[in-house]
């Protein structure tokens, strides 16, 4: 079988240290993924701190014990941060002697050169002098790495997974602020991963952005993404919303006024421009903004001057300009409604943002998630989805979508009088039903295949897991997957 890391061969003295006292050892097979531990030291603890040096450079790294043996212990590296990657890469690629190799130091199989850059069996990466070997290895062997942790999970299987795609979510995504209700941005359908690599690349760049997508999609979260992965991420982050002020107030909130400028304003006040220096201003609904605030709007994008009501004093501001609509903005133009050069201005990037329907499986991981983090707010006890009630989340259209989704969790919490939250406390069960185009028992058996489906999908083809999620035994599963003429072994999942 393959390794996923490469390992180094050899001895180094090192200081172990764990809680108690400090002693010596002596380590070997070291790699990303850990190393061999002998000494004298206690081996009821399950983590240490192991140090050691060559030259003027001293490594140091937490560790925590996998398996003990009469001869010594293995242990895995515990990675603070990037950096103790990078470091311990660093004294694993000067100590190899690459000239050496006549075999793959992955899979074993003899390879002519180390220059060819991959192994023609395993596939994995032999570029070991290349700066970008360490990032691109992480990438192609993270799922190797998270599947070696699912096959250990046995209990709590969705706690267990919820928890860790919110951690994956938190390295793409600074964390909002305690105050923010909540970080949908979460999934895994094709949509969603573009609109993630998309963030990632316009982020650190200071271009315009242009949000498209449905009422209650997200977008101010993806607008607050890019401000929290960019440069500007110290500084405010200023939201307006064009269409929730009213259009004679509009100009005042967002351009500001000196005092004296109109009737009622006894003193100056900065707009949201302003504010927003050297941050960003996120401009909400701009397909709602009148024509003559547009063509305002478009003078301090090519100019970075505002000027305030009242006054004559123009005034440099340097803000980040991300808009978001919920309308087709092309066809505004056509209408005459909105202004095609502001349009061109405002779209250098354009994020489609999917609507909850068109997310696939991503609808039952963002339902997990958010029922999660509510019951983590106390607002209800210790709940789970029935494998029901999972069947109406796929099926139902979300026209409200994300935001539809958290006020039905919200009150399904609220309502459910059992441990299962069920479709009626969701408030699915009142849509139409479909027609029948066949008979009732052809129905019933396309209902039940369905949900064998989604059970074994969701359960990752785990018949134990699948079972408990429909309620049946194991041999019924079997019985099941038989009927249909399922063959789950063909795919990357075991049973």
């Amino acid at each position: 079988m393959s390794r996923i890391d490469i390992r180094i061969n050899g001895f180094w003295n090192v200081e172990i240290e764990s809680a108690h006292q400090v002693y010596r050892g002596i380590l070997s097979n070291i790699s990303l993924g850990g190393a061999f531990l002998r000494g004298e030291f206690s081996k009821t603890e399950e983590f240490f701190i192991l140090r050691w040096k060559k030259g003027e450079r001293e490594y140091k790294f937490k560790v925590k014990t996998i398996r003990k043996g009469e001869e010594g212990i293995g242990v895995i590296f515990l990675f603070q941060n990037g950096s103790d990657i990078r470091k311990l890469w660093s004294f694993i690629r000067e100590e190899l002697k690459e000239g050496t190799f006549s075999t793959c130091p992955y899979c074993g199989k003899e390879v002519e050169s180390l220059l060819l850059g991959r192994c023609p069996r395993c596939k994995l990466l032999l570029s070991f002098e290349d700066r970008s070997y360490l990032g691109l290895h992480l990438k192609e062997t993270l799922p190797e790495r998270l599947r070696i942790y699912l096959d250990a999970i046995e209990e709590k299987e969705e706690e267990l997974c919820v928890d860790i795609l919110s951690q994956v979510e938190k390295v793409f995504f600074k964390p909002l602020k305690d105050d923010e209700p909540f970080e949908e941005l979460i999934g895994s359908s094709e949509k969603m991963l573009e609109v993630f690599s998309l963030i990632r690349k316009v982020a650190p760049v200071d271009v315009l952005v242009l949000i498209q997508g449905e009422t209650g999609t997200g977008k101010e979260l993806v607008a607050r993404a890019i401000h929290q992965r960019s440069p500007r991420s110290k500084k405010n982050f200023v939201v307006i919303n064009c269409a929730a002020i009213p259009e004679s107030l509009l100009e005042a909130e967002l351009f500001g006024y000196e005092r004296g400028a109109f009737t009622g304003a006894y003193s100056s006040r900065k707009g949201k421009i302003e504010e927003a220096h050297g941050g960003t201003l996120f401009l909400d609904e701009i397909g709602e903004m009148p024509l003559t605030l547009q063509a305002k709007l478009l003078r301090f994008i090519e100019d970075k001057v505002v000027e305030r009501i009242g006054s004559r004093n123009p005034k440099a501001v340097d803000c980040r300009i991300i808009a978001a609509t919920n309308r087709d903005l092309e066809k505004e133009i056509k209408e005459g409604r909105f202004r095609e050069d502001l349009y061109y201005r405002l779209s250098v990037i354009t994020i489609n943002l999917p609507p909850l329907r068109e997310r696939g499986k991503d609808k039952v991981l963002l339902a997990q998630y958010i029922l999660k983090k509510l019951q983590r707010e106390n607002i209800g006890s210790k709940k789970r989805l029935s494998p029901e009630a999972i069947q109406a989340i796929m099926e139902y259209h979300w026209p409200g979508n994300v935001r539809e989704m958290i006020n039905k969790i919200r009150k399904a919490l609220l309502v459910s009088e059992s441990d299962l939250i069920t479709p009626e406390d969701l408030s699915l069960n009142f849509h139409s039903p479909k027609p029948l185009k066949k008979g009732l028992k052809e129905e019933k058996l396309k209902v039940e295949k369905e949900a064998l489906l989604l059970a074994l999908e969701t359960s990752g083809y785990n018949i134990s897991r699948t079972a408990k999620l429909l309620g049946i035994s194991r041999p019924t599963v079997y019985s099941l997957i038989k009927r249909f003429g399922l063959n789950p072994l063909s795919t990357s999942h075991k049973l």
